[in-house]
């Protein structure tokens, strides 16, 4: 809906825009519904539309599902989660 209809009232929740704000620490949700809605409440509108380009790209490269690479992370400071393996 927001790329091929152009409408702006919705984030575009993939896995990587899923798994990594809740590894972040910045929203606690079960599924991509729920990250909609809580991102929503979080995220300022002006940046929806980047939000999944960036969030694809450092989820695809760097904060990978599994055995992400925390040592060349840019916000590793910020994660909730680094704990979690930073042996990459």
């Amino acid at each position: 809906m927001t790329y091929g209809h152009n409408k702006s009232v919705f984030l575009p929740i993939d896995t990587h825009c899923h798994r990594i704000p809740n590894r972040l620490g910045w929203i606690k949700t079960k599924n991509p519904e729920e990250t909609e809605i809580a991102l929503k409440k979080i995220l300022p509108k002006k940046h929806w539309d980047d939000f999944n380009h960036l969030f694809v790209q450092f989820g695809q490269t760097i904060c990978v599902p599994i055995s992400p690479f925390c040592s060349k992370c840019p916000v590793n400071k910020y994660c909730k989660k680094i704990g979690v393996n930073t042996s990459r």
